[in-house]
């Protein structure tokens, strides 16, 4: 019992971290986007490298809560992940290593919601 709960966050974080390595990943292969302000650019950075690391923090502490924060990040992800990919398969203008990363973010995001769930429901 008490190894699950010390290796759950953990394991949590460093998918959180994978994440945001592959934000960067994906942020290279996409073209420069332009907006319409300094603002917009900012809340899009903050959530799309910010967040992760923030989340990957969060679950370090490990408390209960820290779990919830994770599957919640990543249900959000998993649905954007599934839209890009959509996306990506319908349009068929992105590169087969972007539609790669796109699975591979989706995997990740779907492991954080099953491995959170599981520690919320047994701990």
């Amino acid at each position: 019992m008490t190894n699950t709960r010390i290796l759950m966050p953990r394991l949590m974080a460093a998918l959180c971290f994978g994440l945001f390595a592959g934000a960067m990943a994906l942020d290279g292969f996409e073209p420069p986007k332009t907006f319409a302000s300094d603002l917009r650019q900012g809340i899009w950075y903050g959530f799309q490298f910010g967040l992760p690391l923030f989340v990957g923090g969060i679950c370090l502490v490990g408390k209960r809560w820290s779990a919830m924060v994770g599957v919640m990040y990543g249900t959000i992800g998993l649905a954007l992940d599934i839209a890009t990919f959509v996306q990506s398969v319908t349009g068929g203008t992105d590169s087969g290593h972007f539609v790669g990363l796109v699975i591979l973010t989706a995997f990740f995001n779907f492991l954080l919601i099953v491995i959170g769930g599981r520690q919320v429901l047994t701990v």
